[in-house]
């Protein structure tokens, strides 16, 4: 099966991600695209299985080699725009905005990175929902190569993943990390997950969340002096002190704190955010901060309305691989045989491999040739698409 032919399929699941589920995959359609690979893998003579939400599969060294390579890809899209019904389609760029449907325009001055994939062949969105080339793009290439490796044969030894809940950051959530590491032969581990196929990732966020809690005093409007504390006010006020470090207004190494849902009546509010540091003291900072905040909106209250909780998400994946830099090194040299540039760049985001590498095995991120992921200006690069899987055929040629 083709790479094209592949990825059109895989983006017809629906595999929305579901937050508020506690489920395993959080949202059951997940599975029936588990299951499909599953079945493809099955199909190309591989031993695959799935356990907790997880396609896994080994495949033996046909050449006697020892080491082997970890891929890595996310069944799951976003919740942030609907993965139902995609109708994705074919067009060849030409420099001009394209029209997606009605009102929905992909532009080229609101997103100028179109200027990196002139004449080449875009899959598109019809403006109604996301594309799902994260992560369905890396899961075709995985796919892809797993296949022209077998027919091709001279492979190393392989390790395949696919999760669900990457976009929910539950992606590493249950991954049998002792089934992976069995012996003590080098993996070259990667994530192949969205972004141009010339950037290169072993840098992220480190992350934290952080939930906001105002216990008000409800009293009816006609006799409230200084009676009612009402939650809603409070909670823009605990908003208002926070640093003016936002996502819109931060970029490259910034960190920024994000308030992502609001809710509550009178009597109690919440405020969810996240806070994102490529620095770790920065990180610390921001938590620091809420606390401050707190102690200050209940001395001012004299009471102890505001409660905050703070969880630790992920860290920055460099602090492990720069011990480790096999994996970059690896795809340094195979990049500049291929006479492609290599764009180490940070992730602002976190990624499956951040997780892993924190588990014992050091996993940056390579790009599928997606971009405007999450919403319905998402597009595919399919030359990029292509481009990976060969890329990933070199790397594979090195590996001893």
């Amino acid at each position: 099966m083709d790479i094209l032919e592949r990825f059109l399929k895989y983006v017809s699941f629906e595999t929305t991600s579901i937050e508020e589920s506690e489920t395993r995959p959080s949202n059951p359609l997940e599975l029936n695209l588990l299951n499909y690979l599953k079945d493809e893998l099955v199909s190309l003579g591989v031993n695959a299985f799935i356990k907790d939400g997880f396609v896994y599969a080994k495949i033996k060294s046909d050449s006697n080699r020892k080491d082997s390579i970890f891929l890595m890809a996310h069944v799951d899209t976003s919740p942030d725009a609907s993965g139902k019904d995609i109708k994705p389609r074919i067009v060849h760029y030409t420099g001009d905005d394209i029209e997606l449907s009605k009102g929905k325009i992909l532009s080229k001055d609101m997103f100028p990175n179109l200027a990196n994939h002139l004449d080449h062949d875009l899959v598109i969105t019809d403006g109604s929902t996301l594309l799902g080339a994260d992560d369905k793009a890396g899961v075709a290439i995985i796919m892809d190569t797993v296949e022209k490796m077998l027919i091709r044969g001279n492979y190393p030894n392989m390790i395949i993943c696919f999760s669900p809940d990457e976009e929910i950051g539950r992606g590493a959530d249950c991954f049998d990390i002792d089934w992976c590491l069995d012996g003590e032969n080098r993996i070259y581990a990667y994530t192949i997950d969205g972004g141009d196929y010339r950037g290169f990732s072993y840098e992220n966020f480190n992350a934290s969340s952080a939930k906001v809690i105002i216990n008000g005093i409800s009293v009816h409007p006609g006799s409230a002096k200084n009676k009612m504390i009402n939650s809603l006010e409070v909670i823009q006020e605990f908003h208002s002190l926070l640093p003016l470090s936002r996502p819109e207004n931060t970029e490259n190494k910034e960190g920024f704190i994000h308030l992502t849902k609001m809710s509550g009546q009178v009597e109690k509010s919440e405020a969810h955010y996240i806070l994102r540091s490529f620095d770790k003291n920065k990180l610390s900072y921001f938590k620091n901060e809420f606390c401050r905040v707190r102690d200050l909106i209940n001395k001012k209250y004299n009471m102890d309305l505001c409660n905050v909780i703070i969880t630790d998400s992920y860290d920055n994946m460099k602090e492990v691989i720069d011990k480790y830099p096999y994996s970059v090194n690896l795809v340094h040299e195979v990049y500049k045989e291929m006479n492609i540039p290599c764009i180490d760049e940070p992730i602002r985001g976190g990624t499956d491999g951040a997780r892993l590498s924190f588990m014992g095995l050091p996993c940056p991120n390579l790009g599928d040739g997606g971009e405007n992921f999450h919403g319905v200006y998402e597009y595919l690069d399919i030359y990029q698409m292509r481009k990976m899987s060969e890329i990933i055929t070199r790397m594979m040629d090195k590996i001893k």
